[in-house]
């Protein structure tokens, strides 16, 4: 367990630095929000592709910790062709080269956790809880780092970790259980699942302002006159709120219904979102990004246990990977072109407020799929 959760701890560090220090870098080299909101949407077109495509190979060779390996040693590479990308356009390129490898490892590590945790008889939450609090280390420290070096040298810093998350990954161990083969029948199952394809879009609406919100929210923070130390404590109250929320999830779902506790996520995001559109004092924003821990805490962790009750056990990886494709590629590509964009003409607030609906939208699917999945259920009792 504890490889494990030091690898969640420290990979983090990278997802902290790519979603709330990125954005500030291309801002510096002179891009517009809208500029940037495009910058970041294309990458995760290839992630939809990318992340069933790794998925799939993983549960053919049956192994997660090989194919991290090699993801985290491309991520290296194509990253710092990232940050040293001379155009526009050559920077699109290297940002979708660079998901191709990148997106993947999230729903991976997912993966191996979910399998590792049943293996041991643990929870995922407790897992997983590295991860937010690696995330919340990472956001403080980078961030007060960040605004005394300068944002141009955030290649040094995204080096010297990966490095680091490259060894960690060396020290995994894929899980001892009997898996079977991956075979047609069982992946036109996973995907001739309506009950699934329902989940995916309900997921596609809450996912889009909250990736919205990773994609704008820095840029946001900055025009309301926030420095760098502040933007990152921003994503520190996020991940330390979230932390013991997800350490405690495996409590809530003995007691609640998966389904149940998504509808409530969902409208706890549809008021989150419309208190970001509400206020203008960025210190304001910042106190409420501990939100976090009763929106994407409790989704994140439903969604997975969700995914594992109605995906066949063969097709648990790929299941997962198609739920990420939705989560960071589809809703990414949405959120951060539609809020980049609308964000030059209307402003923060306003894309915010259009996020709010869109969360309530899923959150209404969400309870009509509840609806449906109770009134079967009556049904098979019956007879």
């Amino acid at each position: 367990m504890l490889r494990i959760s030091l690898f969640n701890f420290f990979y983090y560090w990278i997802v902290s630095m790519i979603n709330a220090f990125l954005p500030l870098l291309f801002r510096f080299k002179g891009l517009s929000p809208a500029q940037i909101g495009i910058v970041l949407s294309v990458g995760p077109i290839v992630a939809i592709f990318s992340q069933p495509f790794w998925g799939v190979i993983s549960d053919k060779r049956q192994t997660v910790k090989n194919i991290i390996l090699f993801l985290l040693l491309a991520t290296l590479i194509t990253g710092l062709a990232v940050f040293f990308s001379p155009t526009m356009s050559i920077l699109i390129l290297m940002m979708m080269i660079f998901h191709f490898f990148m997106s993947p490892i999230q729903p991976l590590l997912d993966s191996l956790s979910t399998v590792f945790s049943k293996e041991k008889g643990i929870s995922y939450g407790s897992i997983r809880v590295w991860g937010s609090i690696g995330f919340a280390i990472a956001s403080f420290v980078l961030g007060n780092l960040i605004g005394g070096i300068g944002i141009e040298y955030l290649w040094i810093i995204y080096s010297i970790i990966m490095i680091g998350v490259l060894f960690l990954a060396t020290r995994l161990m894929d899980p001892v259980v009997e898996r079977k083969p991956l075979t047609k029948i069982g992946f036109q199952r996973a995907f001739r699942n309506l009950r699934f394809l329902f989940f995916l879009i309900a997921i596609l609406f809450i996912a889009i302002p909250h990736r919205m919100n990773d994609s704008m929210l820095a840029l946001y923070l900055k025009s309301l006159g926030a420095s760098e130390g502040r933007i990152g404590l921003a994503w520190t109250f996020s991940a330390l709120s979230e932390a013991p929320v997800v350490a405690i999830m495996y409590l809530l779902m003995r007691r609640i219904p998966l389904l149940v506790l998504l509808g409530m996520a969902g409208s706890f995001y549809t008021g989150r979102w419309f208190l970001y559109g509400l206020l203008s004092d960025p210190m304001m924003i910042i106190y409420s990004q501990a939100l976090h821990s009763v929106t994407f805490a409790i989704f994140m962790v439903s969604a997975l246990q969700y995914i594992a009750k109605i995906i066949p056990e063969e097709m648990l990886a790929t299941g997962q990977t198609a739920y990420y494709a939705t989560f960071n590629g589809l809703a990414t590509i949405i959120g951060s072109a539609a809020g980049g964009y609308l964000m030059d003409l209307y402003g923060g607030g306003f894309i915010y407020k259009i996020g709010a609906i869109s969360a309530f939208i899923g959150t209404v699917l969400f309870i009509i799929l509840y609806a449906k999945d109770r009134s079967l259920q009556k049904r098979v009792q019956a007879t």
